[in-house]
């Protein structure tokens, strides 16, 4: 590290744990920042994590410290800035660096060695899904108050100098709102995964009798659970050598494990993130049907460092990842057109592989962890340089 030596961490978030310390939260932003931890570990910058928390609390994930901070009392607005606040009194604010784990977590703060990160557009979903006032879920009101998301996201972007994006979809949206060139450092450093070897990859493709496909994402509608379970029930209907595995926790878990009762070729695990690149080569077929709120998805990027033929929903950051009938298909949302898609490479298995292999290769260059891992040391390199 140059000169000005970074000594410590302070990253941000409101959730590595549940707000009572008991449990671990999995979810994209959670590996991401745990891997963050473990790079800055890694290079001799000792990292904390600091959450929103009901009481105090300090828990260990992978050698990295957490601190639960009490600021669920607090208005939602105020949390983060207490949080900062707490994080501040065990850093230098002028020699250490503060990584604010989400731009919703940022504070305007005299720290020039701060960093926040962009997940991606997260609040194109249906009004539906973002409010529970029935009235700013429908017209007039509700395109007033999807005007006022837009305003609030693009205020929280600028207020930390130093930014890193996930994908190329929110700053071009972003620059569509300025009159001028975007102020401040601004990085794109795209999700990662854990790449394959050539000889698990081979694995895969030796019994061709069954075809097996892979949803692992959390169960939420806005995540498709819905129409990855319409598609899914027809496929099965169609294709007698098709079984499905369902991956996940979440609030549409009942609501899925009904649906599909009396299916036998439906399959339902949960796993940790370690175990994911196993998980993955064990399947042909990886489905993430999103309807909004995707970055450089870590699902997708995990398929492709497996080789799995990826069809995805055309959302977001994914549109960065996948080139239609290249190294994936990009479908619209809704489950006919998974149908259909599932359908086209169930009958030309041919196409299947190509499209693994091609996403394998995508994937080993743009999307590894190693990358990853050597995007960010630049930025905290530069960072260190303020």
């Amino acid at each position: 590290m140059a000169s000005g030596e970074i000594v410590k961490v302070a990253i941000l978030y409101s959730s590595l744990f549940s707000h009572d310390g008991e449990k671990r939260m999995i979810g994209g932003i959670e590996t991401y920042l745990v891997e963050l931890a473990r790079l800055c570990s890694d290079i001799g910058i000792e990292p904390t994590i600091y959450q929103w928390s009901e009481r105090p609390f300090n828990k260990r994930i992978d050698g990295t410290a957490v601190r639960g901070v009490p600021v669920l009392r607090r208005p939602y607005d105020q949390r983060p800035l207490a949080l900062f606040r707490a994080a501040s009194r065990n850093i230098d604010l002028e020699s250490d660096l503060v990584i604010f784990g989400s731009d919703a977590q940022s504070v305007r703060s005299p720290c020039k060695r701060a960093v926040s990160i962009q997940h991606g557009v997260s609040w194109d979903l249906p009004a539906r899904f973002l409010t529970a006032h029935r009235l700013l879920q429908r017209r007039p009101l509700g395109t007033l108050y999807k005007a006022w998301l837009r305003r609030r996201f693009m205020a929280l972007f600028a207020r930390c100098p130093n930014r890193v994006c996930v994908d190329y979809n929110f700053p071009n949206w972003y620059r569509t709102y300025l009159v001028g060139q975007p102020c401040g450092r601004d990085w794109v450093i795209p999700n990662f995964a854990n790449i394959a070897s050539t000889q698990q990859l081979s694995l895969r493709w030796k019994d061709d009798r069954v075809t097996k496909v892979l949803f692992a994402r959390r169960y939420c509608e806005f995540r498709g659970t819905r129409i990855l379970a319409e598609a899914a029930h027809r496929a099965l209907h169609c294709h007698p050598d098709l079984h499905f595995t369902l991956a996940g926790e979440g609030a549409d878990e009942q609501w899925l494990r009904s649906f599909f009762a009396t299916e036998s070729r439906v399959g339902f695990v949960k796993y940790a993130h370690e175990e994911s690149l196993d998980v993955h080569l064990r399947h042909h077929v990886a489905i993430v049907p999103s309807l909004a709120s995707e970055g450089t998805s870590l699902s997708v990027a995990e398929a492709m460092g497996a080789g799995c033929a990826v069809i995805a929903t055309a959302i977001g950051g994914i549109t960065n990842m996948i080139i239609d009938g290249y190294n994936g298909l990009l479908v619209s949302p809704s489950a006919p057109a998974l149908s259909a898609a599932l359908d086209q490479l169930v009958k030309d298995r041919a196409r299947m592989r190509g499209l693994g292999t091609n996403a394998y290769n995508v994937a080993a260059e743009s999307f590894s962890l190693n990358k990853w891992r050597a995007r960010w040391r630049d930025v905290i390199e530069t960072v260190s340089r303020l």
